[in-house]
């Protein structure tokens, strides 16, 4: 498995492919197969992605004098790519798993713990693909802090509202969720 280190790894389309690939199979993996749910992946979406996020990087530079966006702005152009990429294009369910949840069968569990992972699943419907490139993208940009802070679970449902639900967001609007995060 590849490991990140920094964002110009990610101008390596294999690289790029492999690493997306392998932290949308493995982040959320032991949440995911709780609930009997396994991501299904596009592999043209990741392709996708990489020509995106290409493609935001190649704006952003000619912007900058610098010609060398931070890492929030890569972060933000990132988050733009997997996320207009729709990367998962569908969920496969253990129904047995996900039908014990529905009768607060699992020996274990209570009530309130089923509830909570059909929540869960619920939230994985609307919202895997924004989720899931919020957390890679914010894991990338967290890398760079010297005290990088995890984001609890409302700030994540709060981000993937706002990815669902506003067309006109761009690479700048994105920015501002990791920099007023972090900086």
């Amino acid at each position: 498995m590849v490991e990140f280190e920094k964002f110009e790894q990610l101008d390596d389309q294999n690289f790029f492919v492999e690493f997306v690939t392998a932290h949308y199979q493995t982040a959320w993996h032991a949440f995911n197969s709780e609930v009997g749910i396994t991501l299904v992946l596009s592999p043209e979406r990741v392709e996708y992605a990489y020509e995106t996020y290409q493609n935001n990087i190649a704006e952003i530079r000619v912007r900058l004098a610098s010609q060398n966006p931070d890492h929030y702005k890569r972060a933000a152009a990132l988050l733009d790519a997997l996320n207009r990429a729709q990367v998962v294009t569908d969920l496969d369910y253990d129904r047995a798993v996900i039908e014990a949840l529905e009768q607060n069968a699992p020996v274990g569990l209570s009530h309130d713990d089923c509830a909570h992972r059909l929540k869960y699943i619920h939230f994985l419907e609307t919202s895997c693909n924004q989720a899931m490139a919020f957390d890679l993208a914010f894991r990338c940009c967290g890398t760079y802090e010297a005290d990088a802070k995890a984001y609890t679970p409302n700030y994540l449902e709060n981000v993937c509202h706002y990815l669902c639900s506003h067309d006109d967001k761009n690479v700048g609007s994105l920015y501002l969720i990791f920099y007023s995060y972090f900086a």
